[in-house]
């Protein structure tokens, strides 16, 4: 649309169009429309208004940054669209906002009661609001807030109270006692107190902070969200908004977004137990395992050592760096302080079963779900190491218990893996399928996925990668480290072939380090930005030379490792040109039992999001096939392929073969895997301690009706086996 092809009417219609879209909750709907009526007039104040608001809640702030402006450029007298830009201002956390801000703010037409309200939340109110109660003493205000630090909250209600009578009109009256009614569980008394607060004073945060704690407490997280950004609002530097906002977006398993919010609580007490805590395991669900461990180990040193979470979080960062004996030592000192702490009982539940300790873990598990019986993934995560039998009560406990109205999306997903697993357990797989969907169909609620996001990345990464000359290029002084990378889609039998090859004497196995796109990355390999023809030899040098150094590091008596990351496919030849020596293995399975793996099983929040449909899980898959096909054409001799069903069927020879293609001369132990007592993180963590089985082979054929969806979308690329 066109500025002369725009009428006011047309404008008037879209922006009715986005407003109520922005009603039902569908901001990002509503952009589009609104870049129709900026496209068709840029002066409609109301329309950059309206996306400066929805950018900033979706903390895209630079976009947010230049719509918020623009409308107060175009209605300066209008105090409406200048609050709107503070908030995004004080929501950014970007110093050279806030100062064109304030810059701005000085020579702006607005009431100056406004004006200076506007300007304190920079200045003296950036931390928390500083409130009088006119008319009533300073001591009498300050009594009320020590009985409610005392946690006397019935006295603390009975002053605030008549603070209030006092002085009706007061907020922070209204605050305080809203604060201490919800001291004592009274919800609805205390919301109806802090939304007053609020009302009264529309730039006190403190209320905003008070309601969102109430909202934790009753189950509303979302809302609870969306009081905190109130808060973080009107006072950018109030830390404790800022850490409890990033621990609910912890929660939610979304740290990418939790982490900058951490961060600046951390700018403003960097020796905040708490704080450390939420920000450890932010990096740990953002696999920064190094970064998680540092912040954990200063929590353990803050608190000398008295946190039992924080021990536990600590745990879990060694585990994953490899570190299994500290990590054991550190649940079992959380044990000690606290034996009924349940985040220690999982903890070293979940330690066992990945060292295959399933007995042990046994009795862990079975306490802990006796605690929290309406925890679908502690099931979940049982379920990966017991195998019901014919009359395990579990199974139709839990199918009981999957039906309870009280239970939330997660709990409810966590069961419906479990009860699958334990319904394919006791070979009824006729009720099996109808969990399996439930559970699948929970998680893409959760997480929505676009296939078009994936095969925008394949024609990227092709695009990067084709017509470079992988053979005549040298790379100055390569690293000599020489890993064996194990990859191949999910659930192809990557992890049997790792612990195939990890059963070597000289071999350690890694499982998935995910540090070889980092190092890349680190020495400057952006895919949106380049070519890899434009990349300096000695760039790619260096990230052989960084993923060296990392592993020295994390396996300094390692002679070689394994390396089991499942995207290595997507940079075969980056992998070969800065790690020369390296081994590149592809596990390839029959697709159909491949996604049927897949789809049974839940992945951690945040991974594999294209695993819960059916249709996108082969469309998937068909990318996975054009990649390797891809390298197969432009660098053939520098990976070896190896095939599920061939292995299983003749497991000597094609071991034998497996090993020689790593440069290892044969070892009987590599037969024996099944015997290796290594730490396994995967979703096989029983089946890998078992021989060779030929049993999950045309595992499909149980549910072939069904996969109708994925086995028609495989039919329609050519990819199933003949």
């Amino acid at each position: 649309m066109t500025a002369s092809a725009a009428s006011a009417v047309d404008v008037k219609a879209l922006y009715s169009q986005a407003l109520a879209l922005v009603r039902e909750g569908r901001g990002e709907a509503a952009l589009p429309v609104l870049g129709r009526i900026i496209e068709a007039n840029p002066r409609v104040a109301e329309a950059h208004w309206m996306a400066a608001q929805i950018f900033c809640d979706a903390d895209n702030f630079p976009r947010a940054l230049g719509h918020a402006e623009a409308a107060v450029r175009l209605r300066p007298a209008e105090p409406a669209v200048w609050i709107t830009w503070a908030d995004t201002v004080a929501l950014s956390g970007v110093k050279e906002a806030e100062r064109a801000f304030l810059a701005a703010l000085r020579e702006a037409g607005l009431p100056m009661p406004v004006k200076l309200r506007l300007q304190d939340r920079f200045g003296s109110q950036r931390a928390a609001a500083r409130l009088d109660v006119p008319g009533v003493p300073a001591a009498q205000v300050q009594g009320a807030m020590r009985l409610m630090a005392a946690r006397d909250f019935a006295k603390a209600e009975a002053q605030a109270a008549a603070l209030v009578r006092a002085q009706p009109k007061s907020a922070l009256a209204a605050n305080l006692l809203g604060s201490a009614l919800a001291g004592q569980g009274k919800t609805a008394a205390a919301m109806a107190q802090l939304q007053a607060a609020a009302k009264l004073d529309p730039f006190y945060p403190e209320p905003h902070l008070n309601a969102a704690r109430v909202l934790v407490a009753t189950g509303k997280p979302d809302e609870a969200a969306r009081a905190l950004r109130s808060a973080i609002a009107r006072a950018p530097d109030l830390e404790a908004a800022l850490l409890e906002y990033g621990t609910i977006l912890n929660q939610q398993m979304k740290a990418q977004r939790a982490k900058p919010w951490l961060e600046r609580a951390l700018r403003l007490q960097p020796k905040s137990v708490a704080g450390l805590i939420a920000m450890g395991n932010c990096c740990t669900q953002l696999r920064e395992h190094e970064e998680a461990a540092d912040h954990l180990r200063r929590a353990v040193d803050l608190s000398a050592r008295k946190s039992p979470e924080a021990l536990c979080l600590l745990s879990q960062s060694l585990s994953h760096l490899g570190r299994d004996d500290e990590a054991l030592a550190l649940v079992d000192e959380a044990l000690a302080l606290r034996p009924d702490f349940l985040l220690a009982i999982v903890r070293k539940a979940t330690l066992l079963q990945l060292l295959g300790r399933f007995d042990e873990a046994e009795g862990y598990f079975r306490t802990a779900m006796e605690r929290a019986p309406q925890d679908g993934e502690l099931f979940r995560n049982y379920m990966a190491s017991h195998k019901a039998g014919p009359d395990d009560p579990l199974v139709d406990q839990m199918m009981a218990r999957i039906e309870e109205p009280a239970l939330d999306d997660r709990a409810r997903m966590g069961f419906a893996f479990a009860i699958a697993k334990g319904l394919e357990d006791q070979k009824r797989h006729d009720a099996a399928f109808a969990y399996i969907r439930q559970g699948n169909d929970l998680m893409r609620k959760l997480y929505p996925y676009d296939i078009e996001e994936r095969r925008a990345e394949v024609a990227l990464l092709k695009r990067v990668m084709a017509g470079f000359d992988w053979a005549g290029t040298q790379v100055p002084e390569p690293s000599a480290a020489a890993p064996i990378f194990v990859t191949g889609m999910p659930r192809s039998g990557t992890t049997l072939v790792e612990q195939i090859i990890s059963s070597h004497s000289s071999v350690t196995g890694a499982g998935e380090l995910g540090l070889f796109l980092k190092s890349a990355r680190d020495a400057g390999f952006a895919a949106r930005d380049q070519r890899l023809a434009d990349m300096p030899p000695e760039a790619i040098a260096r990230i052989g030379h960084d993923f060296a150094r990392q592993l020295a590091e994390r396996f300094p008596d390692a002679a070689r490792i394994t390396d089991k990351s499942i995207t290595t496919y997507n940079y075969i030849g980056l992998v070969r040109l800065a790690l020369p020596q390296a081994r590149i293995v592809v596990v390839r399975r029959d697709p159909r039992d491949t996604l049927l793996s897949i789809y049974k099983n839940r992945f951690p929040e945040g991974t594999h999001p294209y695993a819960y449909d059916l249709r996108d899980l082969a469309n998937y898959y068909a990318t996975f096939v054009e990649m390797v096909e891809f390298w197969r054409a432009e660098t053939p001799d520098w990976f070896t392929e190896v095939q599920y069903e061939t292995l299983v069927a003749n497991p000597e020879a094609e071991s034998r073969r497996l090993v020689a293609a790593c440069g290892l001369d044969w070892e009987d132990a590599c037969l024996n895997f099944h015997e290796n007592k290594r730490r396994v993180d995967t979703l096989s963590v029983y089946q890998v301690r078992q021989p060779i089985s030929g049993g999950s082979v045309k595992a499909w054929q149980r549910y072939e009706a069904e996969l109708a969806p994925m086995i028609e979308v495989l039919a329609e690329r050519g990819l199933l086996p003949e």
